[in-house]
Order: C-alpha cells, then structure tokens, then sequence
C-alpha cells in the first residue's frame, strides 16, 4: 500500500508508475482480505466482504499494461483499455446488486473453504485468477526470446526476468490450486511466499540496482526479436529494397503499412519492428524519405515545376503533407528549394 502512494507521489507522472500503483494497491487488497477470511472478520453492507473480487479482475490487465507501456513502448490504448471492463462493472455492480438483492452476498468467503460450498462470487474470484494466468503467458510468449539458453548465460537481465516470471507465475498457480482443491492453508502458503518474494525483490534492488537495471533492456530486446522470429531480414532488406527502388511503390498515394507488408509476405507489426530495428525509423519517415528524393529529382530535372504536381507525382496525396515532409528532410520548403536552385 505504502508503494502504491509513493508511485503517485513520484515527480515524473509517467503512465508506468500509474499502472504500478494501481498494481500494488489491488495486491494490497487481495493480501489484507486474506486476513480476514483467516480471522473471521466481516464487514457491514455485506458486499464489502467480496469487494476484493473486483479488484482480483485488475492484476492481469495491470501486469499486461505495465509490460506494454515499460517494454513494448506503446501508448495505453482503447483496446487495452477494455481488459479492465470486468473489474469495472463489478465494482460498479456490487453496491446496486446490494441493493436490489442483498441476501445474494450473505455468504462468506470463509464458507468455501470449510463448508465446501461454492456461490458465485467463489466462481467469480477462481475466474480472476485464471485470468491472470493466462495474461502473464501472454507476457512469457512475447518475451520467449529473452529465455534462451545462450542468452540466460550472458545476460543477467534475462535470469533476473526469468526469475520474475516463475515467482509470479509460481505463486498464482498455486493461489489457483488453493482454490480448486479448497486448502485454505495453501492459500496462506501462496500469500506469504509473495509477500517474502516481494520483500527479497526489493531487497535485491536496494543492494544490486545495476542488475535490475539490465532487465528492461533484456526485455525490450526479447519482444522486437520475437516480432521477427521466422523473418530472414537480410532477405526483407533486399526484397524492400527492391519495391521501393526499382518498382517505386512509394508512388503510390494510398500506400500504407498493411499493403507493404503483403507486398513482402510479412505482418505489419513485422515490418514495423524491421524498420524500427535496421532503419532506425517508423514507416511514415522511410517511405517520405523516398517520395522527398523523387520531388528532389525533378525539381532539378524541370526547371519551373508546378509545387503541387510535383507534391502528387512524387506519391503525396495533399500539398501540407509534401511540405511539411519535404521541409523536415531537406530544411527547407519545396518553394525555397526552388528558389536557392535558381540561384545557384
């Protein structure tokens, strides 16, 4: 809890520590109703007694937006977003179904553990875990290349990656078998080996912050080679070089990243890593690139060519968008260009 404060507190108000916030705050509340179900402490309306439920559908999304925002380097976007619906509306459903249905959540967690019994906010909780589960693989998939065997012995940011996923990873499954075979001491096992796990992570990056410090890198280097797995990019390299220097696609005012990409057999999210990867650019810049060169080529070979002709017969589809890119490669507008040719 006491992390989910500083993370809001920090200078830099990064979607990042948000998201960590949010995380903390929700593992917060999973820990301290653990401790009521082990005491036997119950609250008044009755749906407070489950309102860790909600809270449970947050820990996979958090831990997938983390990993978007800090490794994928991707903005929070509306499709992320929606991993959040369920926890949304139960937050939002438990008060008004109290309301209307009260004796709906006079059972106790405690009840599912003792008695054996199953009500549907038992069902609802076992479903949040499970979904997390399936997150945090999701997470392992896209970061699968940071695992090999080579890598784990060269860099110590994958073995401390490594370390995270199967402590996390560890721990929730046993949380999920806790549930399924109704031990309640395995549920106490699994939230105080989070706990010391947590506490043994923090502890590590007090006295070994360098080490931590590699594990950003190791993941973000993990995720844009599994984007590429399968590409022989030396190949792609020709191939693209080929369609946009010979063939000249770039000509084409209606070209966008999905239709290059079908041009070279490739996914887009592929060709993007590519480009971002071996060009240092994103798909807009490396193709403008190419259209500004071919404007270049016949504003020295027509003396007194029409700027707007020009603009459409170099791939552009609006004179603004020829402007702005011509300007922002050669540091100067396509007319002044002409008039420094005339000049010279």
């Amino acid at each position: 809890m006491l992390l989910s404060v500083a993370c809001l507190l920090r200078p830099e108000k990064s979607a990042g520590l948000k998201i960590l916030s949010l995380l903390s705050f929700c593992v917060s509340i999973q820990f301290l109703y653990v401790y009521f179900l082990l005491k036997g402490i119950y609250f008044e309306p009755s749906f407070l007694n489950h309102l860790h439920i909600p809270l449970a559908w947050f820990l996979g999304p958090g831990m997938y937006s983390l990993y978007s925002v800090t490794v994928r380097e991707e903005k929070f976007t509306a499709f992320e977003r929606s991993f959040y619906l369920p926890g949304i509306l139960l937050l939002i459903l438990f008060p008004i179904l109290h309301l209307v249905l009260p004796q709906i959540f006079l059972s106790h967690p405690i009840d599912y553990f003792e008695k054996g019994s199953t009500s549907w906010p038992d069902i609802l909780l076992l479903g949040a875990y499970s979904a997390n589960l399936v997150f945090y693989s999701s997470i392992v998939w896209q970061t699968r290349a940071a695992f090999q065997l080579e890598r784990l012995k060269k860099d110590a940011g994958a073995r401390i990656l490594l370390f995270v996923i199967i402590g996390s990873g560890s721990v929730t499954s046993v949380l999920v078998i806790s549930y399924l075979i109704r031990d309640i001491n395995l549920l106490f096992i699994s939230v105080l080996s989070t706990v010391i796990y947590a506490v043994a992570g923090y502890l590590a990056q007090i006295y070994s912050p360098e080490v931590f410090s590699e594990m950003g890198p190791s993941m973000r280097d993990a995720y844009r080679n599994s984007r590429l797995e399968g590409v022989d990019t030396n190949d792609l390299e020709n191939r693209l070089e080929s369609l946009m220097s010979k063939e000249k696609i770039y000509l084409q005012e209606d070209l966008s990243l999905s239709i290059l990409s079908n041009q070279l057999d490739i996914k887009p999210y592929q060709l993007s890593e590519f480009l971002n990867q071996r060009k240092g650019t994103n798909f807009a810049k490396f193709v403008n690139g190419f259209r500004v060169a071919e404007a270049v080529r016949i504003l020295q070979k027509e003396e007194g060519a029409n700027i707007l002709s020009v603009a459409y017969r170099s791939g552009f589809n609006s004179k603004a968008t020829f402007n702005l890119a011509f300007k922002s490669i050669q540091g100067v507008s396509p007319r002044e260009y002409l008039r420094k040719s005339k000049v010279s």
